[in-house]
């Protein structure tokens, strides 16, 4: 359904455009309701090969969901002068961010759900760079790219290590894998590139100066975002 918005946005009538997105993503919100129930005794419910949830990503996919209807309605005033394309293109992109986040907590590879966190940049960024409030946006923009960027390689490198460790990287089968026994220094390298990503996105004291930027450029919905 959420793939199902894109042309929702682009082919509704410029008078309904918002009222048609809002009722579409609601409808959205509320169906995701149904993933609370989780019947599965191992805590996984699969939705398809790549995808599941599990206690830890349904609270985090429905909020993804209940994200989106609360940011059409935060950006109707905020976009309301603009011409009838950039609204269409504002919409597309945050139901993109919704695509890219559902995507990246649904995910049972690892390394999807690498992309696909990195790929919620993307539209971030042009939100921040395109529809900030003040001049200093396009400095915000670049700032949380790097930042983000630089902070996510290590957990790349990361990855792909415990993939030729263990030879998988799916959540399914990586709890039967070779245990790690980490007791080298490299080791420790290896256990801090994983969590850096995280840390700089979080942020950490030290990787923060990228935050104060982009919160205060950025329009209401990349704020809900970020």
């Amino acid at each position: 359904p959420t793939l199902m918005l894109v042309p929702t946005a682009w082919l509704t009538p410029s008078k309904y455009l918002w009222p048609t997105t809002l009722a579409h993503s609601m409808v959205i919100a509320l169906l995701s309701l149904s993933w609370l129930k989780n019947t599965m005794e191992t805590g996984w419910s699969t939705l398809n090969p790549f995808m599941a949830t599990d206690p830890l990503s349904t609270p985090l996919l429905v909020l993804t969901c209940w994200l989106l209807p609360l940011m059409i309605l935060a950006s109707q005033n905020h976009t309301a002068t603009e011409p009838v394309n950039r609204q269409r293109m504002y919409i597309s992109l945050l139901t993109s961010l919704q695509i890219f986040l559902i995507l990246a907590f649904g995910a049972t590879e690892v390394i999807m759900f690498y992309v696909m966190f990195e790929a919620t940049l993307i539209p971030t960024l042009i939100i921040i760079t395109r529809w900030g409030n003040q001049t200093e946006r396009l400095n915000a923009g670049i700032y949380f790219l790097f930042y983000t960027l630089a902070g996510s390689l290590p957990l790349l490198v990361a990855l792909l290590l415990l993939q030729d460790h263990t030879g998988t990287l799916s959540l399914f089968t990586l709890p039967f894998s070779h245990p790690l026994h980490l007791s080298s220094n490299a080791d420790k390298l290896w256990w801090a590139g994983c969590l850096l990503a995280f840390l700089v996105k979080m942020p950490l004291y030290g990787v923060h100066l990228w935050l104060p930027k982009a919160h205060v450029e950025a329009p209401v919905a990349g704020s809900m975002v970020l």
